[in-house]
């Protein structure tokens, strides 16, 4: 618990993060030294800019056909399938709304016909 102490709070009027100095707790028998990393200097305006390396696509094998059939099917194993009752009541219910919204089509296709047969053809 010390030892997280010191780390947050520091030494002096400088960030504890700064310097690599080992800190060891003397109350604590068999403690181990801790050594914080010393911070990169800072870059000047007139320091140059390092570039990263690039990184270099790697060639693997192409995975063969019969494994993606073999991965398909363990997809197809999690997931999740309805029961004979749900897809029966879906189904229902997909063929109820397509006969509805066929019928109003049809509805509103037929009011614009005779329309345009009045209008086009005077009657």
């Amino acid at each position: 618990m010390a030892l997280k102490e010191k780390k947050r709070k520091g030494t002096g009027g400088t960030p504890a993060h700064t310097e690599a100095t080992p800190s060891v707790e003397a109350e604590q028998p068999g403690a181990v030294a801790v050594v914080e990393p010393a911070s990169p200097p800072r870059e000047s305006k007139d320091s140059k800019k390092v570039k990263a390396a690039k990184t270099t696509a790697v060639v693997t094998k192409k995975p063969s056909r019969l494994r993606f059939f073999v991965d398909a099917f363990q997809e197809l194993r999690k997931a999740h399938w309805p029961t004979r009752r749900e897809a029966l009541r879906l189904s229902l219910l997909v063929g109820a709304v397509c006969v509805i919204v066929g019928a109003l089509l049809g509805g509103i296709d037929f009011v614009f016909l005779k329309l345009m047969g009045l209008l086009l053809l005077n009657g």
